[in-house]
């Protein structure tokens, strides 16, 4: 069992992002998130997947990132989730949550740039790959530009609060 909740940039649980996004992004391609400049996350939506197992108290198993981009478009910079749970439901849960957050911000477009390999993975969130292969100076390997157009919620439409960010507690029920 795990929860969602904000990550506050500059926290210690922030700084368990970092290492995360090291491990899993960075060190496999042999480079090192910590000579990278991430200020601009300061005014970014960070939330973190944390694990309630007694044992592994407050144990980071993913992180997202999501950044305002204008014209109620929103971006997500960063989905990242523990080599050893992938495929567990963790990454689908904190895409729900970022996808809410952005919703409840009036959000009517989210935008992301996917590896080669997640594209699978957006298009079941109904992602649609717009434009040719890119390739990143910080990420080797080919990414596409990924968009979602969203609706935004009605008013009147009322979420279950089970989880401190919101997403309804989805991911209770992997």
């Amino acid at each position: 069992m795990y929860v969602v909740k904000y990550i506050k940039y500059g926290s210690e649980e922030y700084s368990k992002t970092l290492e995360l996004r090291n491990d899993v992004m960075r060190k496999p391609l042999g480079r090192n998130i910590y000579d990278e400049d991430f200020s601009c996350e300061a005014n970014q939506i960070i939330i973190g997947a944390f694990e309630t197992n007694s044992l592994f108290t407050n144990l980071l198993i993913g992180c997202g990132v999501l950044s305002y981009q204008g014209d109620n478009t929103w971006m997500v910079e960063y989905l990242c989730v523990d080599s050893v749970l992938q495929k567990k439901g963790v990454g689908s849960a904190l895409m729900q949550c970022m996808e809410k957050i952005a919703m409840d911000r009036g959000a009517t477009k989210i935008t992301l740039d996917a590896r080669i390999s997640a594209i699978d993975f957006y298009q079941r969130f109904g992602y649609i790959q717009k434009g040719e292969i890119f390739h990143k100076e910080i990420a080797p390997g080919g990414h596409v530009v990924m968009e979602k157009e969203l609706n935004p919620m009605p008013k009147e439409h009322k979420h279950d609060e089970n989880c401190s960010c919101g997403c309804g507690g989805h991911h209770h029920h992997h």
